[in-house]
């Protein structure tokens, strides 16, 4: 796999130039730091749609999804057939809540809502949990260029880091984003070289491919028995898979951060929308590109199946095309490494930084903020060089994310749902959430994305009960001056909100007909819900 050839390290260089000079370009405005985490909140809601699908997909899936086609076929469709709700859900709780009290760093609200403990906590396992993860997105792609050009993995690691730390220190979110919407495309002309490359290629073409995809039990429907060792049936990709998303997509600083930088409560649901219309369909691609693999490949096995797509990419494409698609490995990798960063920074930033130097003026944090992304930068480079040797990079990211998010997402479903809920119940919430999944990693033989679930409903249980049992009877405010971003308390609940709303004491919509209140849904909520449904009955039609 080492032969790469001149004009594919061409196509490369050019690719990580051009990345560089758009990411060091639309970042020049960076003059305050609303400007470098939120992109004074000008960004339009297609460009973060684009964002959201690019970091989800990731290197991690650019090559690991294909390899589950080829060894699995349509089976783990349910990894993402969930989103069209995941995002219905976001829509209506978490996301108004965020964006509608102008926080920075979304841990902020946990501080609006309970105290400054929970909200430093919280703060504490993200950094912990998305710099590890961090390190293993920059390892999967940096894996594919040593294999595919023969450097050291080591060198490959270093310039992944390199490059992505350069254009986020100076670019910020607008350079996350915008390098995110061109890397996009990118991943999408990889897949579908892997598809039409295969068809017309393969010996009896589409038929041999569909036959063999048959035979071989590739094209399954949806498998409705409950197993908590297949995380992969219905009710694993349901509630395990879902719950995840949830987590990672409603109250990970990483993705919340740009669904923040949106013009309007519109443009927020929009770009989520598209997320959730595309998401599933994108799966549904790298999963058949690995499907098609397998017939050009003539059934080969596999060490590793992330092998699979790099295989394609040495033995299959010519020269510059390669260089291509190589690059859309790249551009995988760096959609979640930079995102990562800057939410690193803000998050070190706003929840910690300020608080040390509460005297520090706008210049001081814009200052301090790159510094960070510098500092987080080396460390996820640092700790991808201890990566290797640990299996599938898909399958170590799902055991990394689990062990986190339950107690991420019980946390925020106290602060948002419960009017009881305080910040007692907060920390125990939280902490229960890691002892219950670091049990199930260590001593069940429960699928990871099953840990998801059954860790949010343990530590959201405990939470709530010692909630129950600590609670004074504190009262939301429900007066005419009711405002999101003075608001403290149980004032910042659904339930309270939704009242003032019914009420008519606040705004119930926008000027472009959207609910600005949580708790309500659009009509294009009400297409992804149909989206869903028809998935599930194509799926249990074939």
């Amino acid at each position: 796999m080492n032969n790469f050839g001149m004009v594919n390290w061409i196509v490369l260089i050019l690719y990580f130039g051009a990345m560089l000079f758009l990411g060091t370009r639309v970042g020049k405005s960076n003059n305050s730091t609303e400007s470098y985490f939120l992109g004074s909140r000008k960004i339009p809601w297609w460009a973060i749609g684009l964002s959201v699908m690019a970091t989800q997909c990731s290197a991690v899936s650019f090559i690991g999804m294909p390899g589950w086609g080829y060894t699995s076929g349509l089976k783990r469709l349910t990894y993402t057939f969930q989103f069209p709700l995941v995002m219905v859900i976001l829509m209506t709780t978490f996301v108004p809540f965020f964006y509608n009290t102008k926080v920075v760093s979304i841990y902020e609200y946990l501080e609006k809502r309970f105290g400054s403990k929970s909200r430093t906590l919280m703060s504490v396992i993200f950094l912990l949990s998305r710099g590890l993860q961090t390190a293993v997105v920059m390892f999967g792609p940096a894996l594919a260029l040593a294999m595919i050009t023969g450097l050291d993995p080591k060198i490959t690691i270093l310039i992944m880091g390199a490059f992505s730390i350069a254009y986020t220190v100076f670019g910020g979110i607008a350079a996350v984003i915008w390098t995110d919407v061109v890397q996009m495309f990118i991943i999408w002309l990889g897949v579908a070289l892997a598809i039409i490359v295969p068809v017309f290629t393969a010996d009896g073409g589409l038929g041999a491919i569909m036959g063999n995809a048959v035979s071989n039990n590739m094209i399954t429907g949806l498998d409705f028995r409950f197993s908590l060792s297949n995380p992969y049936s219905f009710w694993g990709g349901l509630l395990g898979s879902g719950f995840l998303y949830i987590t990672y997509l409603g109250t990970d600083q990483s993705q919340i951060q740009r669904v923040l930088t949106a013009k309007s409560i519109r443009e927020t649901k929009l770009s989520l929308s598209l997320a959730g219309f595309i998401v599933p369909i994108q799966t549904l691609l790298f999963l058949t590109a690995g499907i098609c693999l397998f017939t050009a490949f003539g059934g080969q096995a596999f060490e590793n199946s992330d092998y699979v797509m790099l295989t394609f990419i040495t033995q299959y494409l010519p020269a510059g095309i390669a260089g291509l698609v190589t690059a859309g490995v790249f551009a995988a990798g760096m959609s979640s490494v930079d995102s990562a960063l800057n939410a690193l920074a803000t998050v070190a930033t706003n929840d910690f930084y300020k608080k040390w130097k509460p005297d520090a003026n706008d210049q001081q944090c814009l200052k301090a903020s790159r510094y960070m992304t510098l500092f987080f930068g080396i460390f996820a480079t640092i700790a991808a060089l201890f990566l290797g040797g640990l299996g599938s990079i898909l399958d170590l990211i799902n055991v990394i994310g689990p062990l986190f998010y339950p107690c991420m997402l019980s946390a925020f479903t106290l602060a948002v749902f419960c009017k009881k809920g305080n910040e007692k119940g907060c920390i125990t919430a939280i902490v229960t959430g890691l002892v219950v999944d670091v049990f199930m990693w260590k001593c069940t033989s429960i699928g990871s994305l099953w840990w998801n679930f059954f860790g949010f409903v343990a530590a959201f249980a405990a939470g709530y009960l010692v909630s129950i049992l600590t609670y004074k009877g504190e009262e939301a405010v429900s007066g005419s001056d009711f405002n999101y971003e003075t608001a403290t308390g149980s004032e910042l609940t659904i339930k309270n909100v939704v009242k003032l709303a019914v009420a008519g004491k606040i705004q119930e919509k926008d000027e472009e007909g959207y609910y600005v209140v949580p708790g309500k849904l659009d009509k294009i909520g009400y297409g992804l819900i149909v989206f869903f449904v028809v998935q599930c009955v194509a799926l249990v039609l074939i």
